[in-house]
């Protein structure tokens, strides 16, 4: 039937009228959760969607339950577990929940592990390949590689080397796992077989791999008796005799060792070749402490030309050059020699150390004139503060110091230097010329004053007639001419003079007062009575001096030759 209104009738006797009613019919559809379903999924597989797994079909919006909570719909093996998850569509009423069933299943991923490699010896045992893989591998697996694996071990008579893989199948929809093992093969080191030497001590040194029997592999390593390591080659002036061995080192394999026997017959030894550089200026030395190795002090020494030198070389008189050690053989042994070339440089010369003393007025001068002795050209100069300076020094501009002169020695030569102590002395300065006017009756002058210029104070005055002056000129009792003050020069500089004429004024004397008493009958008279002698400067050419006058009304004048009269006294007799 169809859902609706269905109407309910009951018919009436007349007068009466029927009577009727409805039902209304509502038809829910039913819940459907699908049918049951089943999956499998790998255990690191990725999330599979449950809905897709449900038969019929289902109506979407219900919900799931299970072993773990589903988020999503969706199974994730990384987080959940396997087992049933129920699908539940709620009815509307009165229909009943509707509920569908997906069972999951999980199955193991294989682990074959993570890749390894091993190095095994050519002659060496079977190898477990199992036991070279890295990780958890799990057992059951094959192997597959460049020969057939049997019993999983690699066996080196048997099998060639290479890559070896470890392959496990896996339960869909896992995939199965590989892991790889890489097998080297080494060969076993070949030493050589055991050899022996006889060498006498001056024999050249021997390249001991030539002594070993067989086919040894090169590349190996020798030890002396010591067990000391050294490169092969025997050195029968300075290694020790006996068992050398020789040994090819495993890695997988053992090292291989053979020995060679030296044995030291008794003979000369001259020691080994060897050459050195001298100094002219080093000491003698005995040339055999100059060999290498352990030369017997038995020999004998020449020279170039095969003349027989003596054993001692000294730099400053012996001839450079290759001088030949030779020792007499004895036994089997024949004689041994050795040579020594000796290079000998000069020493250089820089002369001998000395000083310039020069005036910061004067010329240029070299620095080699500071120099004595005998000395190497091409040297170079340092000023006193270190820096490069020129061949010359120049007072005006150049410094009082110690300039150094250094020769540079070819090694092991050293360079040597020599010293020059420049002294530059200041240029003396006495002033300009100056002139002095002054009164007798004046005040004591300082003529230091009366110089020009900038005069240094570190001089000393002479007055006219030479002799030494203070320079404080006292016109009352000074002499006056041309004062002279001289600044002394050191040496180179000359002294400095400078100046200062003097010309003295003599100042107006008219004596001292006096009183004279006269009768009306005397007779006239002077009134000069008696005067005073005094002396006046006066200039008699060239010469400078004072001479005895009197007559004060008379006043020679500068330069007047005068010779003067005397002046008598008199007596007047007063009334």
């Amino acid at each position: 039937m169809d859902a609706g209104i269905y109407t309910y009738t009951i018919a009436a006797v007349a007068p009466c009228v029927g009577s009727s009613a409805t039902v209304t019919i509502t038809e829910n559809a039913p819940a459907n959760a699908g049918s049951d379903g089943s999956v499998t999924v790998c255990d690191v597989g990725a999330a599979t969607g449950l809905f897709a797994q449900l038969g019929g079909a289902p109506q979407a919006g219900g919900t799931w339950s299970g072993p773990s909570p589903v988020a999503g719909g969706n199974y994730d093996p990384a987080t959940m577990t396997p087992g049933a998850y129920i699908y539940t569509v709620n009815g509307i009423a009165p229909c009943a929940n509707a509920a569908a069933t997906v069972t999951v299943t999980e199955t193991s991923s294989p682990n074959a592990g993570t890749n390894g490699s091993a190095t095994v010896c050519g002659n060496g045992a079977a190898l477990s390949l199992f036991a070279q893989l890295g990780g958890s591998p799990d057992a059951g697996g094959t192997w597959s590689g460049p020969s057939a694996v049997v019993g999983g071990n690699y066996d080196p008579a048997t099998m060639d080397a290479g890559i070896y893989t470890y392959t496990i199948a896996a339960v869909a929809p896992c995939v199965g796992s590989s892991a790889t093992v890489t097998i080297i093969e080494e060969s076993p080191g070949d030493a050589g077989l055991p050899g022996t030497i006889d060498l006498c001590p001056g024999s050249d040194p021997v390249n001991l791999f030539t002594v070993l029997g067989g086919t040894p592999q090169a590349g190996g390593g020798w030890t002396n008796p010591n067990g000391i390591s050294f490169n092969g080659t025997f050195n029968p002036g300075t290694d020790i005799g006996g068992a050398q061995t020789y040994t090819i080192a495993g890695i997988a394999c053992p090292s291989a060792m053979a020995i060679v026997t030296v044995n030291i017959l008794p003979g000369p030894n001259a020691g080994d070749d060897n050459s050195i550089v001298l100094c002219s200026t080093d000491a003698s030395f005995a040339m055999i402490g100059q060999l290498a190795g352990a030369p017997d002090a038995s020999g004998t020494w020449t020279d170039a030309s095969g003349a027989i030198v003596p054993s001692s070389f000294n730099p400053a008189t012996s001839i450079p050059g290759t001088y030949t050690y030779t020792v007499s053989g004895g036994g089997t042994c024949p004689d041994d020699q050795s040579t020594l070339t000796i290079t000998v440089n000069t020493a250089p010369l820089a002369g001998v150390g000395g000083a310039l003393s020069l005036c910061a007025s004067g010329i240029i001068t070299s620095l080699f004139d500071g120099l004595s002795g005998t000395l190497d050209a091409g040297g170079s100069w340092t000023a006193p503060n270190g820096t490069a300076h020129g061949t010359t020094v120049n007072p005006a501009v150049d410094a009082s110091g110690t300039y150094t002169y250094t020769v540079a020695g070819s090694a092991p030569c050293a360079s040597v230097s020599s010293l020059v102590q420049v002294t530059i002395n200041p240029v003396p300065v006495a002033g300009e010329d100056g002139a002095l006017s002054i009164c007798t009756s004046g005040a004591t002058a300082n003529l230091f004053m009366q110089l020009g210029g900038s005069p240094q104070a570190t001089g000393t005055w002479t007055d006219p007639l030479g002799a030494p002056f203070s320079g404080l000129f006292d016109p009352a009792t000074g002499q006056a001419g041309s004062y002279t003050y001289t600044v002394p020069g050191l040496a180179p500089c000359v002294s400095d003079d400078a100046l200062v004429l003097v010309n003295v004024s003599i100042a107006g004397n008219a004596g001292a007062s006096g009183s004279i008493s006269f009768c009306s009958g005397d007779a006239p008279a002077s009134l000069r009575v008696c005067w005073e002698e005094y002396r006046i400067p006066v200039d008699y050419g060239p010469l400078r001096m004072a001479a005895p006058q009197r007559a004060p009304s008379i006043r020679p004048a500068a330069h007047l030759a005068f010779t003067p009269t005397p002046c008598l006294p008199q007596r007047l007799a007063l009334q």
